[in-house]
């Protein structure tokens, strides 16, 4: 049996058993001898499900109700018999319905998520499960289905309201066939068509679930699938600012709506001034159990950010510094702070003052993206003193344009841009930090742990390094042939002569090239060197030729040689442009330009051993 057929008979089971136990008792009329063992082996299963399902995180509300009402009823006919139990007897259907009813109506009155959330989330994408409209959604949904609880309720007690309890035929109508087609049917209709038709109601396209497989929720905000609620991709801005949509920051921030939305992407501004969100109390209970505790609009701003595809953060400078609102909000993420993502978004900063510290202020929430997991494409700013009076206006909006466009197409692209010296801080900093105190940073430790950051910096960053071709021998070669160089001028006593006319530079092929470069050659610079230079060209000219030194001479023969001291492989372009001085021959060389074989320390002499 698979993973998928064991998790579906666990979640009808406990409603088989609880149709087992109902029907032994209408049978049996609730016979004591009977309905006590069957009703604690029903409660023992219920509860090894339950704990099953629960370390798994696919427990759902509906099922810890059915325990709730199973041990109602072990505790009446084991415990209390003549009290709780004869009332399970009479209305052990009634009961039940009485405990989904609170199930849905008891978390929304005390501030909890609805139960609908639990059932939501394992078809809707992970990015709207904090959205307004799924929150929405899914509370009128509870009410609904509270609704439709309260109906079963009172269509079990119609037998014994109107004195039908006799009859076996109504009695199972009303108390089991009725209650069966609201929630199948009514509850059905409900769950496929209310979500759709709200969000056609508010002009969005709405999810098609209907291909959706079933999605677990991911262990932590961290690791879900970053989606959004259209088809577009999502920018996510933060503003600190407590004038909301009436400050700069606002608009500066919605100058990036129209290139955001020429390249297919929406902006949703998020202004902390609206939000609710406490003061952090420096407890350090974030960093050891992996969340605040404090119940508060925090959590919900940060996981907008998480889950979209690029953020911003904007804030005005108030005292050289952030706004008490992006201040307080930034303190409330300590949670987050020291967990690098698994994955980089792109973000840009914005910041404003009326006389100075908005640079500041910029490159400080520039910084601090990376508590998002974003990494900065840029930083706007600006100097303004009442809304919308901003020095340079058209410099500021086309800034704004130009940003906007760099950062969808980094999203586009998926590009990253090079790790820095400020990553490098961060991850010995803090690493060290979390290392030395994991006792205590518990959540901190295992998130590094899990994703590897400790097995080096490269894997903080999500970059390789790049494989070179460095070569130790050509920098032992490049030093002793520069000692070499610096001898040989203070023997001479003299500035080097002149390129030779008609030398080596004004040639037009590589193969004229390398017959005349005997004209340039230097004897004082070879001194007693004996070498053979081999040259297999290809390209646009496809040769093999070689130069041979010797005895202060140098001769250009075509042909191989068996046992030559070099062997230089070029494209016929690029060793010309060498020739030329238009190409770096050792960066040339590094990048894979050309090859070599052989004695490396002579293809350093060659600047030396000719005129240009």
């Amino acid at each position: 049996m698979n993973n998928a057929t064991m998790n579906r008979v666990l979640h009808w089971l406990p409603i088989l058993l609880i149709t087992t136990f109902m029907t032994a008792g209408e049978i049996t009329r609730f016979l004591p001898a009977v309905m006590q063992p069957l009703i604690l082996l029903v409660w023992l299963v219920n509860v090894l499900i339950l704990i099953f399902l629960q370390k798994k995180k696919q427990a759902s509300p509906i099922e810890k109700s059915f325990l709730v009402y199973i041990t109602l009823a072990a505790v009446g006919f084991w415990l209390w018999p003549s009290g709780l139990g004869r009332v399970v007897q009479s209305f052990s259907v009634p009961i039940l319905y009485i405990v989904l009813l609170l199930t849905a109506l008891g978390p929304p009155l005390f501030g909890a998520e609805p139960f609908t959330m639990f059932f939501a989330r394992q078809t809707a994408p992970a990015a709207v499960w904090d959205t307004e409209i799924f929150k929405t959604i899914n509370r009128n949904m509870t009410w609904a289905w509270a609704g439709l609880f309260a109906l079963c309720l009172v269509s079990s007690l119609v037998p014994v309201i109107f004195g039908r309890s006799d009859s076996r035929v109504w009695s199972i109508f009303y108390r089991f066939v009725l209650p069966a087609v609201f929630l199948l049917v009514l509850g059905r209709i409900l769950n496929r068509n209310y979500p759709r038709y709200y969000q056609n109601k508010l002009g969005l396209k709405p999810i098609d679930q209907s291909n959706n497989k079933k999605v677990q929720p991911a262990e932590t905000p961290l690791e879900r699938k970053e989606l959004v609620m259209s088809e577009k991709g999502l920018v996510v801005a933060v503003n600190g600012s407590p004038h909301a949509g009436i400050g700069n920051t606002f608009m500066m921030v919605e100058m990036f709506r129209g290139p955001l939305a020429g390249e297919g992407f929406d902006l949703e501004v998020i202004n902390l001034s609206e939000k609710r969100i406490e003061y952090c109390m420096g407890c350090g209970l974030c960093i050891e159990k992996g969340k605040c505790w404090r119940q508060d609009d925090h959590a919900g701003v940060v996981q907008r950010l998480l889950e979209a595809d690029g953020i911003i953060l904007g804030c005005p400078v108030y005292f050289g510094s952030v706004t008490g609102q992006m201040k307080t909000f930034l303190d409330r993420s300590l949670a987050y702070g020291h967990k690098p993502r698994p994955t980089w978004k792109p973000g840009l900063a914005v910041s404003v003052a009326a006389a100075f510290g908005e640079t500041t202020v910029g490159e400080y929430l520039a910084t601090l993206l990376r508590i998002f997991g974003a990494f900065s494409v840029g930083t706007l700013t600006a100097l303004a003193t009442n809304p919308g009076e901003f020095l340079g206006k058209e410099a500021v909006e086309t800034r704004a344009k130009d940003l906007a466009r760099d950062l969808a197409r980094a999203i586009k692209e998926k590009r990253r841009y090079p790790g820095t010296e400020k990553d490098l801080f961060f991850y010995l900093l803090i690493g060290d930090l979390i290392s030395r105190e994991r006792d205590f940073m518990k959540h901190d430790y295992k998130h590094w742990e899990e994703h590897g950051f400790y097995q080096g910096f490269k894997n903080y960053v999500r970059q390789e390094f790049a494989g070179g071709q460095f070569d130790p021998s050509i920098r032992r070669a490049w030093i002793e042939n520069m000692i070499a160089e610096e001898k040989a001028k203070s023997r001479l006593g003299k500035p080097a002569g002149k390129p030779a006319a008609g030398g080596p530079g004004q040639a037009r092929t590589c193969r004229e090239m390398l017959e005349i470069m005997p004209l340039g050659f230097q004897p004082e610079a070879a001194g007693d060197l004996k070498a053979v230079y081999q040259f297999e060209i290809s390209g646009s000219e496809n040769f093999t030729a070689h130069l041979k030194i010797e005895d202060g001479k140098c001769v250009f023969t075509e042909g191989p040689l068996p046992n030559p001291s070099v062997v230089i492989k070029s494209p016929a372009d690029v060793w010309l442009g060498i020739s030329k001085g238009e190409i770096n021959g050792q960066s040339a060389f590094m990048n894979g330009q050309y090859k070599v074989e052989g004695d490396l320390s002579l293809l350093l002499k060659l600047n030396h051993l000719f005129k240009r």
